[in-house]
């Protein structure tokens, strides 16, 4: 819970502010600081401020918090016009909780006002010695609170209804009882709001993959049948003499299962082309089937992973692991900055490399779509190119050779400049069965001879 103003006044007391210098100045988060401060008396010692939470307070602490990656705006003011300066006068509103420092240099004096109040009235807000506003944590139209302003102060005469008390604590100091009990508690209930949001995450994830899952199997229905093609197409192949253009359909005789069949046919093909329709039916069938079912047993592996990874975040009960987990996209996969393998832009194609068996892997699975283009070089091991798929778009030569002199440069081919490629498009990959990781099999791949072009490489990698 949050300090209430005899408390906050009893903290105040305790402290050693007047007379101390801010040394350096650490946020945390929005809302969260540490001052390093420095006395005479006191030497180097720690102040911890929080608001707009519910455990706003402010304290000595002898904790070293993690600092927030991004800086804010008002972080930075204070680090340009706060740092260096003297604590001269510390005051509290009357029956409230909220306080004012001084700080003094050589050349003016500047006033910060801390309050730790519920609501859209917890601030920190720097003013000048007559209390205009020259910048603050959080801007308040609705209050008046924004740069340039008046800051008004609006002062209690007295307590009001509610009686207020110092909580019981049995530590040296009421400052230590409130960081000890405070920072225990916050972190409980952060890591339960953390926890609520893995949670969410997971069910979402694992829901999408389903959906992902529920349509390779209907995609595996619907192309199972092609057995059956290839049984018509072999009895039309033994009857072809039978058939002649024009017509629009055949019954035969069924020799495996008895009876009689008919087979539809379009009259304006020939027999040879008819039956070659058949064959051909056959045969994308079975490939998008076999596809298909290669898909579907990598999504049942993922929803797998999936499930023993937040099972295993959710029984670690580490929070630093929950909060990772949570800075990840939506949908799973890795943001930008932490995305597996070397992203460049070759005219106006977005190009993925990949430098070991791992990263190879993990594009395969998360970063690309049946029609993009997968180039690798043969012969000799090394990364997979994607050519991410452009709608409308075929790939350009120029860009196809410098995402073969990329093949060539993160592979084993370096050496001598020099290699044979081939290059399909993802939807023809098939992993191979128990292989090693990343590994692939693919058809209907193109072949291509391509020379390193190492200052190419160069201008490609920045």
């Amino acid at each position: 819970m949050s300090l209430n103003w005899k408390e906050l006044e009893k903290i105040l007391s305790e402290l050693p502010l007047e007379g101390s210098y801010i040394q350096k100045i650490t946020e945390h988060s929005i809302s969260s600081f540490t001052f390093s401060m420095f006395s005479r008396m006191e030497k180097a010692w720690l102040f911890y401020i929080e608001i707009s939470t519910p455990y706003a307070r402010v304290c000595r602490t002898d904790r070293i918090r993690k600092k927030n990656q991004r800086m804010q705006r008002f972080t930075q003011y204070m680090n340009a016009h706060i740092i260096g300066r003297r604590v001269e006068n510390v005051k509290q509103y009357p029956f409230d909780r909220a306080f004012s420092m001084d700080l003094v240099s050589s050349e003016n004096t500047l006033r910060m006002h801390i309050r730790l109040f519920s609501g859209p009235g917890a601030n920190i807000i720097i003013t000048d010695s007559n209390n205009h506003i020259l910048e603050l944590l959080y801007r308040r139209p609705g209050r008046n609170e924004e740069k340039g302003n008046e800051l008004l102060l609006d002062e209690r005469t007295d307590e009001g209804p509610r009686q207020f008390s110092i909580r019981e604590f049995d530590t040296p100091t009421f400052n230590e009882f409130i960081d000890k009990t405070s920072s225990i508690e916050s972190s409980a209930e952060r890591k339960a709001e953390l926890e609520e949001r893995i949670k969410e995450k997971r069910d979402k994830e694992l829901a999408a993959l389903s959906e992902k899952l529920s349509r390779q199997i209907r995609r595996i229905k619907e192309t199972e049948g092609y057995g059956e093609t290839k049984r018509i197409a072999d009895l039309l192949a033994g009857n072809i003499w039978a058939v002649s253009k024009g017509m629009k359909s055949i019954e035969l005789d069924d020799w495996e299962r008895g009876g009689k069949i008919s087979i539809s046919l379009d009259p304006s093909l020939s027999p040879n082309d008819n039956l070659e329709k058949l064959y051909q039916r056959y045969r994308k069938d079975k490939r998008a089937s076999e596809l298909a079912a290669e898909e579907a047993e990598r999504t049942r592996e993922e929803i797998k992973e999936a499930e023993e990874r937040y099972a295993s975040l959710l029984e670690s009960g580490s929070a630093e692991k929950l909060k990772k987990e949570t800075e990840r996209s939506r949908d799973g996969r890795k943001d930008v900055d932490k995305k597996a393998g070397v992203w460049v832009s070759v005219s106006g194609f977005d190009l993925i490399v990949g430098r070991n068996a791992k990263e190879n892997d993990e594009i395969l699975r998360h970063y690309t779509r049946g029609s993009d283009i997968w180039l690798h070089t043969r012969d000799f091991a090394g990364g997979y190119v994607i050519i991410k798929a452009k709608k409308g778009k075929s790939v350009p030569l120029p860009v196809l050779l410098d995402a073969a002199s990329l093949a060539i440069h993160y592979s084993k081919a370096k050496k001598s400049g020099k290699a044979d490629l081939y290059y399909t498009e993802v939807k023809y990959l098939r992993r191979a069965k128990d292989g090693k990781t990343g590994l692939v099999l693919p058809t209907q791949e193109r072949n291509l001879s391509a020379v390193l072009d190492e200052k190419r490489v160069k201008e490609i990698l920045g």
